[in-house]
């Protein structure tokens, strides 16, 4: 049976599967079109659908006969199991070639009508049978693309989409999705996916490029972490309940439940069944409730549990870290597991339990605003050792093996499918396009009465509709505006309750701060009102008893002696009268007694009669009540009585009124028969006026709505008509196999006789038909390949947008994971390798920098050489000056004592009493001073060696007089911080010594009891007097209003004590023994009322004196000096580095807790040493300080207060809000800015200052600090080539220095430090060159070769194609062009570009070996180390052209003061040469007295010949004989003559040129050959310095005395007399 029925159903089914033949796709068909009701019939979607369908496709032909598996035709198998699937588009259409002789009407077709989801209906018109198609109204791409260039910016993003593949994702599958009354229009709704109402989501799963698809796990990603961390609190409350056997409350109100520790503790107990443990258990949250939580910390103990998985009180009770315990819980488990003493493991949720989205949220906010970090819950298992279950194995049963076999081969069946049923189709459809296009006019003409037709009634059926729906929607809208307004009024009324209460609690919070604040006004006043009203009560009290003293003053003696007498005789005579009286009425008083006792008693009961008389009424009233008691239980009874006949007297009371009934009813029956004809005429007139009423109603409606019940009649026919294909199509369906064997036997029947024909006749002309199959095929695939090309290129730019679309987001998705992934694939690296090599641009900076920093050395090297030059010339100033003073010495010895010259001149002190002045002579005492001021700055710019030796001496146990010792001489160091460079450079000092000593520390408590140098260290330098200004201004105010003036203040915190100060100012005040109990405990003192009352007073004022120091705190932060707040962040990031797993807020309450205990405490508890007070403090006064302090302690601390202050506890809700603000006061503390920013200081500022950095120092403290850092050499400089070690051991001995200087003035002397500039190597530079050429190996393998890893990649075999490729890179990279590749910057090991790919990969695995066994990377992870590396250089390679940038105008600036310098150092040298120049031209040019030239001597003769030749020299010429310069000490010996013969040689001493002298020898007349030698006074003076006794002349002939020679030349040519 074919699919293809007279009745025109075509098959919407989307696949095939096995077993299943056409017939079931007709009876879907028809199951589809009974389901859909007629008023969602649109005739204009159809039309439009029709219209549409006869358009060409906008896509590339194709020879394939095969039909895309989500595409349908009509002779489509159908897969009754998978549901419809829409692919961006609604329907799918079929296009059919033109067959010859037939011509091709613009007409709808059967295969044309065919649409998804559409409901096909027959119409029978002039008896032709015609089917149409309902579809919703969809735009083609064509029509789409038009768009692009509309001018409505929403019309050109809806082209855009279309070409983005999203479009399906904007089709409408359900009316659900649709505007209600307009139809076609999409509904806009807030849902993960818009097609999953109609069981289309499935398709959109794996499309790429989805409308929401892409958004959807950034959606859902931030609550992943609050997803997860509540299904591990799921999984803690599954354990839970099966260890306490018990259901505990839900996931999301658990952290709630277990606040009370009462789960907890029930966990306790029932892992101890044998014991009996106290739970308190109450609904409120009591303090209490932390006993339950201490019970657990027991069992944790007991259990061993480690402290990394422990939580503290104030984590749960507080709620400050709930997911630390849920950790703990989850620890618990594991460790129970492991130990035995559970038999279960917790379980694991995760993406097994679903939430709603609001819970989801409020626990992410909740997670947000708690800000702690989340524990690992993964890593549990390893942590303890645990093995993981393994999971069974699924085993695959032969359905299961059927249904994946058929699931793999699926394509192939579809296709094979698709072509039997095309060609069977294909066959059939020729004869029926045959008969339609015979039938084209009148199809023409049916097509446009429907079209005509359907337009009518689509147009009314709009028209109604929307005015329906305009209406609809204006009363929808307005019902839900009042709806809306009554319900905010409602609400608003039903919380007025709520608003008064809250406006009374602000109205009520004002005025009790306004009270506060006055309480506390007259509390600080309090003192001076009680000391008024006192003065004014003695005041009065004095000014009575000076008038009573005054009046009784004149009479006192007499009125004493008088009121004395009388008092004494009265008293007298009263006694004995009394006694008298009372003798003798003895009997008579006896009587009394008694009659009055007697009447005494009467009157009692009298009174109590008369009492009892007044109680008369209540006695009667309490009758009462007993009788009415009384009587009420007797009529109690008597309605139990009456209640036990109940049923009795119901059936007797029914009786009567059913008695009664029936006489009423019987008497209506007699009078009805009497009547009985004319109430049936009555009833029959009414009826039938009723009937022809209803009947004309009835008949009217119908004649109204005839069109209507036409309609429904056809309906009702239709729907008995589908009723009966139903069943035919069920009878169908239960022969399925029959009928689908049959059909496929006669089709293959049919196929195989229609074949043999075929083959028959073709077998005649094989040849010639292959030849023409050929040339078809050729013909076909031109064909094709001629309208792709056409159809791409008419195309190319959308084709080149998709590309580029679909490259970009999968260069984001790449690039994501680069930057964001832990460890990113090779791929990725691969594909971002070019963003490691540098541009044209990058070329030129680095060059540009390059340069500048190498013409930043040349200058400072020249400015160094400068700076030599000049301190050269000062010291040539220095001995010009000397040797001038030297010769006025020698004149002056000549003068008055006489003798020989060499006799005054060799014991001269050349030398500067100090040896360490600038002018020092002595070359040894200046080297020592030289090698000091490089110690010096090498100890002050390079804090590791001082940072060390600090160390050591804590290591050591320094005793504290040495270590006193040590810190004066570091401060002096430093010039005691004075200056901004010294200041800086011990900041960085103390920074350095903080990180060492935290590195060195195993735990944080290790940190926190460790007792370092750098804090002595830090005491000395926070004592300056800007801290004693800022603690001045801090404590100053608050000490003074509150303790000092105050005086009536106590804080005195101890109930006892208060109790006991009761007793003693009650005793003094009354001057009577108190009869209050002396010895008591606290708890019976805090009950007394005055002390309890004292107390809270006491703690409110302590309150309120911290608050006042925490507000100044907080506006005076602002001003606290840099050092201390530098200091507290680089301890902060010290601990945070060292500790990561710690939480950074429990750091910062360390550092904060350090602030207050070395900075802030002392000066609170001793002010007067501070300088903040005056004076002394009083006891009482000091007391207070220190309950302060207490206080400030416990919130520094960030503890509540416990067991050991009970009576503190008070206070605890206050510390938690002080913990709270001391943290904020602690965050801003620490965010100050870089030291190099603060000072202005960088490493280049000590080579371009034009002021060397000065030292003030003792001699002493010099050879102190020398020893020490030479006793310690060791471990200060683990190097053996370190700077620092070749500075020790060219100052030698600090003893010997010592010794050798020891007649220097112990006073202090000026340094000025010099850097001495030294190469320091990295002792890992070798590894990080090695790493470094490893990874520029690394990436142009994995551009050569690709691999699943790295360890895949380097071991898998070489081939030609990677050598040419290597080749191909290698000229691509390297030849020519500026451009350079990664890594080009770096010290390369290797020449790559030499290199064949073998020799690289070898080269590559060579290193990755070494690396490896240097513990740089690992082969367990296939060398991933190297590839994450790589990412961190490509994600930092823009960071780094920053820093590059940042470094290149540092190295302009430095370059630019650096030149300032050089001017400088010009200009100096300027003056310095202008100077000696002048200097020596003057002293040459000061002849003084012309002397005589006694006649016929040698030097008379000289100068004559000279004059007579003309050759006098410009500042004189003076000749001597060997002899005579011999016998002064100048002339030393003379190689090649004797003593005897200096009387014949004569030595020359001529000058024509400044500061250049000539010597010259000759033997009488004649020139000795080679006796001349030029000699500058520089290289006199040189040798002077540098200690040369002698010099040689004459080719070392000549050897003359320095000293002697240059006084010679100083007296001769330098005299000014």
């Amino acid at each position: 049976m074919s699919s293809t029925s007279s009745g025109g159903h075509p098959s919407t089914g989307a696949g095939h599967k096995r077993g299943v033949s056409e017939a079931s796709g007709l009876l879907q068909s028809m199951e589809v079109e009974a389901y859909v009701s007629s008023n969602e019939s649109s005739p204009a979607g159809t039309y439009k659908s029709m219209r549409q369908s006869l358009r060409p496709l906008p896509q590339p032909p194709t020879t394939s006969q095969l039909q895309d598996p989500r595409g349908y035709v009509r002779a489509g198998s159908v897969d009754s199991n998978r549901p419809p699937q829409l692919d961006g588009a609604a329907y799918t259409k079929v296009s059919l070639e033109r067959q010859p002789g037939h011509i091709r009407s613009n007409t709808l077709t059967r295969v044309d009508s065919v649409t998804l989801h559409s409901t096909s209906r027959s119409h029978h018109v002039h008896g032709h049978s015609y089917s149409y198609s309902r579809a919703p109204m969809v735009v083609t791409t064509p029509d789409l693309q038009t768009l692009q260039k509309s001018s409505t910016s929403h019309l050109r993003t809806l082209s855009r989409l279309t070409q983005d593949d999203a479009t399906g994702d904007f089709s409408i599958g359900s009316p659900a999705e649709q505007v209600t009354g307009l139809h076609g229009r999409r509904r806009l709704q807030r849902t993960s996916s818009t097609r999953a109402s109609d069981g289309t989501a499935s398709m959109n799963i794996g499309r790429v490029g989805g409308w929401n698809g892409g958004i959807w796990m950034d959606k859902q990603r931030q609550f992943l972490q609050a997803y997860e961390y509540l299904c591990h609190i799921g999984e803690a409350k599954e354990w839970i309940e099966d260890i306490i056997q018990k259901p505990i409350p839900p996931i999301v109100q658990l952290e709630e439940a277990l606040r009370d520790g009462v789960t907890l503790a029930e966990i306790v107990q029932a892992l101890n069944p044998g014991r009996t443990f106290r739970i308190f258990r109450h609904p409120k949250l009591q303090f209490r409730h932390s006993d339950n939580i201490a019970l657990f910390f027991r069992f944790l103990a007991d259990m061993e549990l480690p402290e990394l998985f422990r939580f503290e009180l104030i984590d749960l009770y507080e709620k400050k870290n709930i997911p630390k315990v849920i950790y703990c819980v989850h620890a618990l488990s594991w460790l129970l597991y492991r130990k035995g003493v559970v038999d279960f493991r917790i379980g694991n949720l995760v993406g097994q339990l679903e939430f709603e989205h609001h819970e989801l949220e409020e626990m992410q906010k909740g997670l947000d605003q708690a800000g702690v970090s989340m524990p690992s819950f993964s890593g549990m298992s390893a942590n303890f050792g645990a093995e993981p279950e393994p999971e069974p194995e699924p085993v695959e049963s032969e359905e299961d093996r059927i249904q994946r076999e058929l699931q793999e081969n699926e394509v192939v069946i579809l296709e094979l499918q698709a072509q039997i049923r095309g060609a069977v189709v294909r066959m059939r459809l020729g004869d029926t396009m045959q008969a339609l296009w015979d039938s084209e006019d009148r199809l023409i003409d049916l097509q446009a009465r429907i079209r005509g037709e359907w337009a009518r009634e689509v147009f009314g059926y709009r028209i109604g509709m929307r005015r329906f729906a305009v209406n609809l929607q204006r009363m929808a809208r307005g019902f839900l505006v009042r709806r809306r307004e009554r319900r905010r009024e409602d609400w608003w009324k039903g919380r007025e309750a709520d608003v008064v209460v809250l406006q009374s609690l602000i109205r009520a919070n004002k005025a009790r701060a306004k009270v506060q604040m006055i309480k506390t006004v007259i509390r600080r006043e309090d003192h001076g009102v009680r000391e008024l009203q006192a003065s004014i009560r003695g005041a009065l009290l004095r000014k009575r008893v000076i008038e009573q003293v005054e009046e009784t003053k004149d009479v006192e003696g007499t009125v004493e002696g008088l009121q004395a007498a009388i008092r004494g005789t009265l008293a007298r005579r009263g006694l004995y009268a009394d006694r008298q009286m009372l003798e003798r009425e003895r009997p008579v008083i006896i009587r009394l007694q008694a009659a009055v006792r007697g009447a005494l008693l009467r009157q009692h009961v009298v009174s109590k009669q008369a009492k009892l008389k007044s109680l008369a009424g209540l006695w009667r009233a309490l009758q009462a009540l007993a009788r009415g008691t009384t009587k009420r239980e007797e009529l109690k009874f008597l309605r139990e009585q009456l209640k036990r006949h109940e049923a009795q007297s119901v059936k007797l009371q029914a009786a009567i009124r059913g008695a009664l009934v029936r006489g009423e009813v019987e008497a209506t029956r007699k009078e009805l028969a009497a009547h009985e004809e004319s109430v049936r005429v009555l009833q029959a007139k009414a009826r039938g006026a009723l009937f022809r009423r209803n009947f004309t109603a009835d008949l009217n409606l119908l004649k109204a709505q005839e069109a209507g019940v036409t309609k429904l009649q056809a309906f009702a026919r239709g729907c008995l008509l589908r009723k009966h294909n139903s069943s035919f199509l069920s009878e169908l369906k239960s022969h399925i196999p029959e009928i689908t064997q049959l059909q496929a036997l006669s089709r293959a029947m049919l196929l195989r006789t229609e074949v043999e024909v075929l083959l028959a006749q073709l077998e005649k002309d094989e040849d010639i038909v292959i030849q023409l199959q050929a040339a078809v095929r050729g013909q076909l695939v031109r064909k094709d390949f001629s309208e792709k090309q056409r159809f791409f290129k008419e195309n190319m730019e959308k084709v080149v947008k998709i590309q580029s679309f679909v490259r970009g987001r999968l260069q984001g998705e790449a690039y994501k994971s680069l930057t964001s992934g832990k460890n990113p694939p090779v791929g990725t690296i691969k594909g971002f390798v070019h963003l490691l090599n540098d541009s044209d641009f990058d070329f030129d900076e680095e060059i540009e920098f390059e340069r500048l920093r190498k013409t930043v050395v040349q200058h400072v090297r020249q400015n160094e050489l400068a700076e030599q030059y000049i301190d050269q010339l000062d010291i040539k100033i220095a001995l010009l000056v000397k040797n001038k003073i030297t010769l006025d010495e020698v004149v002056k010895h000549q003068r008055h004592f006489g003798g020989h010259a060499s006799s005054l001149l060799n014991n001269t002190d050349m030398s500067s009493k100090d040896p360490f002045d600038l002018k020092a002579l002595n070359k040894n005492s200046r080297k020592k001073l030289e090698h000091y001021q490089q110690l010096f700055f090498v100890l002050q710019t390079q804090p590791q060696y001082l940072a060390r030796l600090f160390k050591r001496v804590r290591e050591q146990a320094t005793v504290e007089k040495d270590c006193k010792r040590i810190e004066t001489l570091m401060m002096g160091l430093f010039g005691y911080a004075q200056k901004r460079r010294e200041e800086y450079y011990l900041l960085k000092l103390i920074a350095r010594s903080i990180k060492e000593e935290v590195d060195g520390c195993a735990t944080v408590q290790d940190y926190i009891r460790g007792n370092f140098f750098w804090a002595k260290l830090l005491q000395g330098y926070i004592r300056s007097p800007r801290d004693r200004k800022f603690m001045r201004d801090l404590l100053g105010p608050l000490i003074r209003e509150n303790i000092i003036e105050n005086q009536e203040l106590d804080l005195e915190s101890d109930p006892l004590q208060i109790y006991r100060s009761i007793i003693n100012n009650e005793e003094l005040r009354t001057g009577r023994r108190s009869r209050r109990p002396l010895d008591i405990t606290r708890e019976e003192a805090i009950r007394d009322p005055e002390t309890r009352e004292t107390f809270v007073h006491h703690l409110q004022d302590l309150r309120d004196i911290v608050d006042q120091f925490l507000a100044a705190l907080e506006d005076l932060l602002h001003k606290m000096p840099y050092g201390i707040r530098f200091i507290a962040q680089q301890t902060l990031e010290a601990l945070i580095a060292r500790f990561p797993h710690e939480k950074q807020h429990h750091m910062l309450q360390i550092v904060g807790h350090w602030i207050w205990k070395s900075y802030l405490q002392p000066a609170l508890v001793q002010p007067e040493t501070w300088g903040i007070v005056e004076k002394g403090l009083a006891p009482l006064q000091k007391r207070n300080l220190g309950e302060v302090g207490k206080l400030i302690q416990q919130v520094a601390v960030g503890r509540l207060f416990g067991g050991e202050s009970l009576f503190l506890q008070p206070l605890n809700n206050y510390v938690t809000e002080a913990i709270k603000r001391v943290g904020e006061i602690w965050h801003s503390l620490i965010s100050v800015r870089e030291a190099e920013a603060q000072f202005d200081i960088d490493e280049f500022n000590d080579l371009y200052a034009r002021q060397k950095p000065t030292l003030y120092i003792k001699m002493a403290d010099i050879f102190a600090i020398h020893q020490l850092v030479a006793g310690e050499i060791p471990h200060i400089c683990p190097n053996k080539d370190d700077l620092l070690r070749e500075l020790v051991h060219e100052l030698g001995n600090a003893k010997s220095n010592e010794d050798e200087m020891s007649g220097v003035s112990s006073a202090e002397i000026r340094l000025q430090l010099n850097p001495k500039l030294h190469d320091v190597e990295d002792p890992d530079a070798d590894i990080k060159a090695l790493f470094m050429e490893t990874k520029r190996c690394i990436l142009y393998i994995i551009r050569v070769q690709s691999g699943a890893n790295l360890m895949e990649i380097l071991v898998k075999p070489i081939t030609m194609e990677d050598e040419e490729r290597w080749h191909s890179l290698l000229h691509e990279e390297f030849s020519g062009g500026r451009k350079r590749g990664a890594y080009s910057d770096a010290y390369a090991l290797t020449d790559i570009t030499s290199m064949s790919y073998s020799e690289l990969k070898r080269t590559a695995l060579e290193n990755i070996v070494m690396l490896e066994k240097a513990g740089r990377i690992t082969r367990h992870n296939h060398y991933q180390d190297l590839l994450n590396d790589i990412a961190v250089d490509i994600r930092t390679k823009h960071r780094r052209r920053i820093q590059r940038q940042r470094e290149l105008e540092g190295v302009k600036a430095t370059l630019g003061n650096l030149d300032e310098k050089t001017l400088w150092l010009d200009q100096q040298l300027k003056s310095y040469n202008d100077y000696i120049e002048q200097a020596m031209v003057t002293l040459q040019n000061k002849k003084g007295k012309k002397r005589f030239l006694v006649p016929f001597t040698k030097q008379y003769n000289h100068v004559r010949e000279l004059q007579r030749s003309g050759r006098v020299p410009k500042f004189g010429s003076f000749k001597y004989s060997a002899r005579a310069l011999a016998d002064k000490g100048v002339l030393v010996s003379y190689k090649g003559y004797t003593e005897r013969q200096y009387d014949k040689i004569n030595l020359t001493m001529s000058s024509d040129e400044v500061g250049v002298f000539f010597v010259e020898g000759s033997m009488g007349s004649i020139q000795i050959p080679g006796a001349s030698a030029q000699v500058p006074l520089d290289d006199l003076l040189q040798a002077q310095f540098c200690n040369q006794q002698f010099m040689n002349l004459f080719e070392s002939a000549l050897r003359l005395n320095v000293n002697l020679f240059l006084h010679l030349i100083f007296r001769k040519f330098y005299r000014d007399e």
